[in-house]
């Protein structure tokens, strides 16, 4: 029967050629494949698409103790006029404001207060205020030199000692220097012994030495000062020339002073941030307990009695001595020790210079003190000295003595820090970067290097490590004694602190 091909059904026989080729091709070890499917065309982009940026990962979940080690690092370890401050603050507080409203973070109202504290600071800047104040130091210096004061009066006083020429007298300066003044020909002679009353005259330069020359160096060197009478004519005209340099040396002495005064304000301002931000996150940090400073223990009174110790040999030697008396033998042998040994200093010194009136030499010693606390098992002493020995000023000096009062042992810096040439090493720096703000890289660099002898002088008062520096350790006489305050929290000093300062100060373990 006859099949039509409008039936539907495909004829066979291809497909039977299709299965035979791919087996004989599959004996050549041949493989027959198939054209690979065009990819799926990409969507077209708009004409003004961005590239997407991934999102920035999440920040670190914060709690108060989280809280307290970035204010810790932010207020205690950076540069407040530095970029690195501004950023640290911005994040910090971005991170709890986030955190505060995603309800993942609720910081007690002490911790708050110290991130709001921190968030309104307005970081001074000091170095801008140091060289204006150098500016004005210098100016000043330079108009100084360009027109040095005429002093028209500087014989006033003076006693005539001997007539040397008819125009010519050796007179002795009231300060007790011996000059020559020089008269006009003809003018009135002066007596032996006169006092010289409201005779104007000018110093005369003195000869500088040429020795291609053949000066002789030394002879005019020592030779003295020689003064010439003026008219008061011509002393009015010389008053009258300096009044403009007067009042420029005065109107920058003025803007020298307000610009010490806003450095002062300054440091008063950063110092008031620490001590506040401090008062809040060091109990925390160190383990102390308690959420805030109103809930730390108080330490027990220790000073019970206060000697007073004095004795006149002269009206211009004596000592007087304030003593703390505590009670407690072991830590009062050291104290009285200590007056002891100034005592005997002021009596080995009189037996040099001798004892009573006339022309015996000032000797007086004075010594107070001021007394810290940290813990009632942690107490600090720290004497204050001031001796006078016919100088040019007093010589001043400090001595500090810090005290387990359990135990009655005497600390040193040693028994502070887990490693102590690391300790001192921060200790050199935070020092240098608090006289570089204090006296504006006028510092002593030997004085703050790290040596235990620099460091000698501290105490702790509550959870500050507190140093002084007494004058020309760090500074000049005139810069006085300066002072280093490091809280024991600070993010690099608190790991180096030891066992038995923590102990001491009841901090908890394990924090």
């Amino acid at each position: 029967m006859h099949t039509s091909a409008r039936s539907g059904k495909a004829p066979a026989a291809p497909f039977l050629v299709l299965i035979l080729l791919a087996l004989a091709l599959a004996g050549c070890g041949l493989e027959l494949r198939t054209a690979p499917e065009p990819p799926p065309p990409a969507p077209a982009e708009p004409a003004n698409a961005t590239l997407a940026l991934p999102a920035p990962p999440p920040s670190p979940p914060l709690d108060a103790l989280g809280v307290a080690r970035q204010l810790n690092t932010l207020v205690n370890d950076t540069d407040p006029a530095s970029p690195d401050f501004a950023r640290l603050r911005a994040e910090l507080v971005q991170t709890a404001n986030e955190q505060s409203v995603a309800g993942g973070l609720t910081l007690p109202g002490d911790l708050r207060l110290a991130l709001a504290r921190v968030q309104g600071f307005n970081p001074p800047q000091m170095r801008e205020r140091w060289q204006r104040h150098q500016q004005a130091l210098d100016s000043a210096a330079e108009l100084y030199a360009a027109h040095p004061p005429v002093d028209t009066n500087a014989l006033q006083g003076a006693r005539v000692e001997r007539r040397l020429g008819p125009a010519l007298y050796l007179v002795r300066l009231p300060g007790g220097e011996t000059a020559f003044f020089s008269t006009p020909l003809g003018a009135r002679r002066l007596k032996v012994g006169a006092r010289l009353r409201g005779i104007p005259a000018v110093e005369r330069p003195q000869a500088k030495a040429d020795k291609a020359s053949g000066d002789l160096v030394e002879e005019l060197a020592d030779s003295g000062r020689t003064f010439v009478a003026i008219t008061k004519q011509e002393a009015q005209r010389i008053e009258t020339e300096r009044a403009p340099v007067l009042a420029r040396l005065k109107q920058l002495e003025a803007e020298r002073a307000t610009f010490q005064r806003s450095i002062d304000e300054d440091l008063a301002s950063l110092d008031s941030l620490a001590r506040d931000v401090n008062a809040v996150i060091s109990p925390r940090l160190l383990g102390l307990g308690g959420a805030g400073p109103g809930e730390r223990r108080v330490p027990e009174r220790l000073v019970r009695q206060v000697k007073r110790l004095a004795h006149s040999y002269s009206p211009v030697q004596y000592y007087r001595y304030a003593l703390p008396v505590t009670g407690r033998k072991q830590i009062d042998a050291v104290l009285s020790g200590y007056i002891e040994s100034r005592r005997k200093e002021v009596l080995d010194l009189l037996r040099m210079v001798g004892v009573g009136r006339g022309q015996a030499r000032a000797n007086v010693d004075l010594v107070a003190f001021k007394s810290f606390t940290a813990s009632p098992d942690l107490w600090s002493i720290r004497f204050e000295a001031s001796r006078d020995t016919g100088g040019a000023h007093p010589n001043q000096n400090f001595a500090s003595f810090v005290f387990a009062v359990h135990s009655q042992r005497l600390l040193g810096l040693g028994d502070l820090f887990r490693d102590l040439p690391v300790a001192l090493g921060l200790l050199s720096e935070l020092s240098a970067r608090r006289m570089e703000l204090v006296l504006d890289g006028r510092a002593f660099a030997e004085g703050l290097a790290p040596k235990a002898e620099n460091f000698q002088v501290f105490v702790i008062d509550g959870q500050d490590l507190v140093f002084t520096f007494p004058p020309y350790q760090v500074a000049s006489f005139a810069d006085g004694p300066q002072h280093l305050r490091v809280p024991l929290a600070h993010p690099r000093l608190l790991p180096l602190l030891s066992p038995r300062l923590l102990q001491a100060l009841g901090a908890q373990p394990g924090r």
